[in-house]
Parts: C-alpha cells; structure tokens; sequence
C-alpha cells in the first residue's frame, strides 16, 4: 500500500516536470525542488524494497534461469 503512494506521487511528479513550462532558467528552484523531492521519494520506495526482502525484477528473471529457462 505505501508503494502504491510512493508511486502515484512520483507519477504526479513526473508529469509536473515533463510539463514544466518553458524557457527554464538556470537558477529555477522549483523546477530543481520538484526533481529533489521525486528523487527523494525514488530512493525511499528503492529502502521500503530492499527491507521487504523481495527479488528485484532482474534477480527474480535470474533465478527463474535468465535465458536459459525452461
């Protein structure tokens, strides 16, 4: 469920970002905010995976046998 949060703000970040109107200034500080808090919250919901204990998507396809799988 907190994923789920995590990742429907990221999202909203996102598009605040890829919508962000034009020309950006070099000293804008709420364009470099916006992509501080969305880093943020990416190496937040990256800590709540690691302390889940689950495979990331390339270690389960590793362990599922990778290209060799049946």
């Amino acid at each position: 469920m907190l994923d789920d949060t995590f990742e429907r703000r990221i999202a909203e970040l996102s598009e605040e970002i890829r919508h962000y109107p034009t020309p950006i200034a070099r000293c804008d500080e709420q364009l470099t905010d916006l992509i501080e808090r969305r880093a943020d919250l990416i190496e937040q919901l990256k800590r709540a995976g690691a302390h889940a204990g689950g495979c990331s998507p390339l270690g389960i396809w590793i362990n599922d046998g990778g290209l060799n799988g049946a």
